[in-house]
């Protein structure tokens, strides 16, 4: 297998560095060099300014083979990338005369009139080679030497897209020995936390380089992506394939999907290949998990009843359960669970029964407010219940995006068992 070529991602703009403005654009440009099999070492972000721009440029062109850039290439003062580049590559701006006449015939087609600022966008580095750019003014170029190239992009999304996928890459192509592939499989889990699948697959960490497998925790799921280098795709995949395997073999059914599927997708799917119905109970969730599973166009087939009631009262009366006193938490959600499976005439009964904020709180604080008590999930099958139980602990954002994972993921492992 060839050396690695390694590459570095540059986006520039202040709107970005103070976090005004999310750059989309770095997460794109690795994707498409990812695919090429060139290696990712450093994404850097660095605000409008000249020298610090050339400073950052200039340090990965020392150390990486692909450098690309991204924004910086508009007609307003602080629009510098030209000028870093040229300064890191220790030369001047030359003027253009054609970049010029296509630029004001972009306009005139346009029905503009060019603005005399937009004559910055004729300069580029002395001996660029340019990238014409049909989708926007700032025509685009490429610096290269002994240490590699230097690749400028728009920071426009629809401009950068076109560039990047349509022209740097081709051209990355042709002057490096991309012959490897770089491919990424993620594995999505739930039910066991971050520590707990770090201690189930810690020695394939240790002992896979190449595929190598890295770790992200979400609320109460975590994925686990495996990425393969390889000379061709099917070789890449073959190896995932492997290394797959044995992380199934150690987290199994905690597995729930790959790519970008989500737990509820998953388990919309389960209901509606085992048709299966479901009704479900919520308290402290707010309705967050009948507002995910209802995303799912199958519902109307697998989705018999959905309640959202916040008072243990209310509750009380709307099943007829009876209350002389504050109810044991694991009692009520089983009986609120058995109930609703059989007032709805579903196969499932699902009830989510837990603390709200405290009362009296201050409404600018009513977001802060942490939520106080054990949370009971209970699942009925009619055969059976499942059960869960935990203090989530954090405000109602926290609650309401945490607990609705343990509950269907109780619903999907209850799937998995039924025929």
């Amino acid at each position: 297998m060839a050396e690695p070529i390694r590459g570095e991602i540059v986006a520039i703009g202040t709107e970005m560095l103070l976090g005004d403005l999310i750059d989309t654009n770095s997460a794109f440009i690795a994707q498409q060099l990812k695919a090429i099999g060139v290696n990712m070492y450093f994404k850097h972000t660095v605000g409008d300014n000249l020298d610090r721009i050339a400073m950052v440029i200039a340090t990965a062109h020392a150390r990486s083979q692909v450098v690309i850039t991204t924004g910086g290439l508009g007609p307003t003062v602080d629009d510098l990338t030209r000028e870093a580049v040229a300064k890191a590559m220790g030369v001047e701006l030359e003027f253009r005369q054609d970049l010029y006449d296509y630029i004001d015939a972009y306009f005139k087609r346009r029905g503009f009139k060019m603005s005399e600022n937009n004559r910055k966008q004729a300069f580029v580095p002395k001996g660029a080679a340019v990238i014409e750019n049909p989708r926007g003014t700032a025509p685009c170029f490429y610096c290269q030497d002994a240490k590699g190239i230097i690749l400028v992009s728009p920071g426009v999304p629809t401009e950068m897209r076109y560039i990047i996928g349509e022209r740097a890459i081709p051209i990355l192509r042709e002057k490096f020995p991309l012959t490897d592939v770089i491919r990424t499989r993620v594995l999505k889990s739930c039910g066991l936390g971050e520590s707990r699948v770090d201690e189930m697959i810690s020695d394939l960490f240790r002992e896979s380089i190449n595929p190598s497998i890295g770790v992200l925790a979400h609320p109460g799921q975590v994925d686990v992506r495996i990425t393969a280098r390889a000379a061709s795709v099917e070789e890449a995949e073959k190896m995932i394939d492997g290394l797959e395997a044995e992380v199934r073999e150690r987290l199994g059914a905690a597995i729930y999907g790959v790519g970008e599927v989500t737990l509820e997708a998953a388990v919309a799917k389960l209901l509606a290949e085992k048709g299966r119905t479901l009704a479900l109970v919520e308290t402290n969730t707010g309705g967050a998990i009948l507002q995910r599973l209802s995303a799912w166009p199958e519902r109307v087939k697998f989705l018999k009843r959905g309640v959202v009631v916040l008072h243990v009262g209310e509750l009380a009366r709307m099943f007829r359960l009876p209350l002389d006193k504050e109810p044991a938490g694991e009692d009520f959600a089983e009986a609120l669970a058995v109930r609703v499976r059989e007032e709805s005439g579903a196969d499932l009964g699902l009830a989510v029964f837990g603390p709200n904020p405290p009362e009296n709180i201050e409404p600018e604080k009513s977001r802060a407010a942490i939520v106080v008590g054990d949370t009971h999930i209970a699942l009925s099958t009619g055969s059976r219940i499942l059960r869960h139980q935990g203090n989530f602990g954090g405000d109602e954002r926290f609650v309401q995006s945490r607990v609705p994972v343990f509950a269907m993921d109780l619903v999907r492992r209850a799937l998995l068992s039924l025929g």
